[in-house]
């Protein structure tokens, strides 16, 4: 991207001459555009090769917006590297905006309409000494075929005449309000009679429908206007007070202030909305836990002052840190130095702040003032060492745990959401800090699940508890978190596969075995809800031809047959491993128990292999079937057994063990007459400790 910063591009979409400037080139004094200019500096050559009609005498000037063809090629060798007329598309622009290179601001002026010529373009007056590598060389001298096509001066509001602004005082930066925005402005309408209407600095809304008569030609104005920017417009009697006999008016438009809202909330739900009324110095902003120093100036509830408002006053801070109420927080860290901005709040709560005489605010809205006065300047921790970076990233994790435990949930968050965005790439670390990035990460991402639950979003709890589950498949805090979540979200079945997980690596964990039996209850009550609507469904269907089935003889009720009784002592198991043999050789089940041999592998259970599915597509391609290395075996097992440790053995056919799996872990508690499927996976590090 080589555009200014309020120009967005990707080389291939737009030509190249697009990208082709810089930040602070533009025109010199106005020289190209006056009259016939046809001096150009040494570095732009120009060579016509159509002549334009005698008619199009007129050439664009500065402001307007061209329309071209080119062919762009590099003088040393010939080769295109860009062109408008392969994508068979012209290219727009305007002139004298830094739009694009120097060379065409001060060469296209030069041309007229239907005109084709060749200019040939130094580097000073292009790329520079730079170039765009790899597609223009650093000091490549540049050739261009331009066409100019037409232009429309941006001068004529609206294309016919009628609205024509002109220029009294060059704006500051690159921005212009659009349809929605807030500005504040200066309005004087001046007709053939004098003074028609005056309104002297005050805020308005574009689009909002405030200035009557006065709407169209202010808003298409302002929006091609910069802050500080001032104009005069004259314009035809259709354009404003077509009811009224003022003749020709001349607007005279100043756009004092460009006004800048954004949603600082930390959720992004509109809570907390930042307007900014005086731009800040520079770009940076406070680093989190950097002191700050705030200037509150005034607090309303949007029309009267709060009671008990003690300002103005000046809090010092560290910013994120929780020192404050959240309204001041967040609007704080958004903030340039020297820059003064109004917060409105519409969460009470996020506002009450004891040094301010405001701790029980009770207003439906809160609209503060206040101006960021100073901060250090932050330092540049993306170039500092690795271990610097874990230790600053440890003390947020830190502050987001006081945070948590003070009920701050959206503030902790925060925390945590930043230190992992600041451990993302740890490329440059050493192994140790590398090894404690990651232990930092994963706390956070589980500490994020415990926010998001407290703040009554299971679904972001879920997907912070699978981004540490994909690391450490057996992490019992973000199983028993993804649990929770699923619970929350009405998932019983999930829920309740996690929790008898995390019972099967920590049979002990007091939290878990609580929380199963709710999910359970609640799982009963959602079966039984769906079964009463089912059972209405049913009903309705059933009266469909009743009165046909009421005229024939009723049918003696079917013979029940007897109820077979469930065994609630045993529970039936279903062993399942997925392991590639040698020929000949088998799996068995040995464990803790006597049915399954008390860990003598010779009376242990036997596993039998499955036959592979057949694949029809491998078959008529004459391909060979897929293997199957999946073996299963069922077994009816007491339940009274509790907790039981088993693994998997491969013998060879003379019945010796060869090798030995890692104990897995079966918990047959509350499992009478029920089913236990153990889908187990063949694994090699050690068992879970018993605690």
């Amino acid at each position: 991207q080589f555009w200014p910063r309020n120009i967005k591009v990707f080389v291939g979409n737009l030509p190249a001459t697009a990208i082709a400037m810089s930040d602070d080139e533009g025109f010199e004094d106005g020289a190209a555009f006056e009259g016939m200019a046809k001096d150009l500096p040494e570095g732009i050559q120009k060579e016509i090769i159509t002549e334009a009609e005698t008619s199009n005498w007129k050439r664009p000037g500065k402001g307007d917006e061209v329309t071209v063809h080119y062919v762009g090629t590099l003088e040393a060798d010939g080769s295109e590297f860009d062109s408008s007329r392969s994508r068979d598309a012209p290219f727009v622009f305007t002139l004298g905006k830094g739009e694009v290179i120097k060379g065409w601001d001060q060469g296209i002026p030069t041309m007229r309409k239907g005109e084709v010529a060749k200019f040939t373009v130094a580097s000073e007056f292009a790329y520079g000494d730079e170039g765009r590598p790899p597609a223009i060389p650093p000091k490549a001298t540049l050739v261009f075929e331009v066409e100019l096509i037409s232009w429309i001066s941006k001068d004529d509001l609206f294309g016919d005449g009628g609205a024509i602004k002109s220029q009294l005082e060059e704006g500051s930066g690159w921005k212009n309000p659009k349809k929605g925005e807030e500005v504040r402005v200066s309005i004087r309408a001046t007709g053939e009679a004098g003074i028609v209407e005056e309104r002297p600095s005050f805020d308005y809304v574009l689009g909002s429908g405030e200035l009557g008569d006065l709407e169209k030609v202010v808003d298409k104005v302002l929006s091609g206007m910069n802050k500080g920017e001032r104009c005069c417009v004259k314009c035809a009697k259709k354009y404003v007070y077509k009811d009224a006999a003022h003749g020709a008016v001349t607007l005279e438009v100043h756009l004092e202030e460009i006004y800048e809202t954004d949603d600082v909330s930390l959720m992004k739900d509109g809570s907390i909305m930042k307007k900014q009324i005086k731009e800040g110095d520079g770009y940076e902003k406070p680093r989190d836990g950097a002191k700050v120093t705030v200037r509150i100036e005034n607090a309303t509830d949007g029309v009267n002052p709060l009671p008990g408002f003690t300002g103005p006053k000046t809090l010092h801070f560290c910013c994120g840190d929780g020192e404050v109420c959240d309204a001041i927080e967040c609007a704080t860290a958004e903030m340039k130095k020297d820059e003064r901005s109004v917060v409105t709040c519409t969460a009470a709560a996020k506002c009450s702040e004891p040094r301010l005489g405001l701790a029980g605010v009770k207003a439906e809205k809160v609209v503060l003032t206040l101006e960021l006065v100073d901060f250090p300047k932050p330092k540049d921790l993306w170039s500092t060492p690795g271990y610097e970076k874990v230790a600053y990233a440890a003390s947020r994790k830190d502050v987001g745990g006081k945070l948590f435990k003070s009920k701050r949930f959206e503030l902790a968050l925060d925390k945590y959401k930043k230190v992992i965005e600041f451990l993302a790439q740890t490329d440059r670390f050493t192994e140790e800090d590398k090894i404690e990035a990651a232990e930092l990460k994963r706390l956070s991402e589980l500490n994020k699940a415990a926010c998001y639950l407290q703040l009554g979003e299971p679904l972001n709890a879920l997907l912070a508890c699978n981004a540490v589950l994909k690391e450490d498949k057996y992490n019992v805090k973000a199983l028993f978190r993804r649990a929770k979540a699923h619970f929350e979200r009405g998932e019983h079945v999930d829920a309740t596969n996690d929790i008898e997980r995390l019972l099967a690596l920590d049979p002990g964990n007091s939290d878990a075995k609580a929380l199963l039996p709710q999910v359970k209850r609640a799982q009963r009550a959602a079966d039984k809800e769906s079964k009463s609507t089912f059972a209405k469904m049913c009903t309705g269907f059933g009266k469909l031809g009743s009165e046909e089935a009421a005229k024939q003889p009723e049918k003696p009720a079917p013979k029940q047959e007897p109820i077979e009784e469930r065994n609630l002592d045993m529970a039936s198991v279903s062993f399942r491993i997925d392991h590639k043999t040698e020929e000949g050789e088998s799996i068995w089940v040995v464990g803790a128990a006597e049915v399954l041999g008390n860990w003598d592998v010779a009376k242990g259970l036997p596993l039998v292999r499955q036959p592979p599915k057949r694949d029809l597509e491998a078959m008529m391609a004459g391909k060979p079937q897929p293997e199957c290395h999946v073996w299963e075996a069922n077994l009816e097992m007491p339940v009274a057994l509790g907790r039981v440790e088993y693994k998997y053995a491969v013998r060879k056919p003379s019945g010796d063990e060869i090798e030995g799996g890692d104990r897995h872990v079966l918990q047959l508690a509350g499992m009478g007459a029920g089913r236990c499927r153990q889908a187990d996976q063949w694994r090699s590090r050690p068992s879970p400790p018993e605690d």
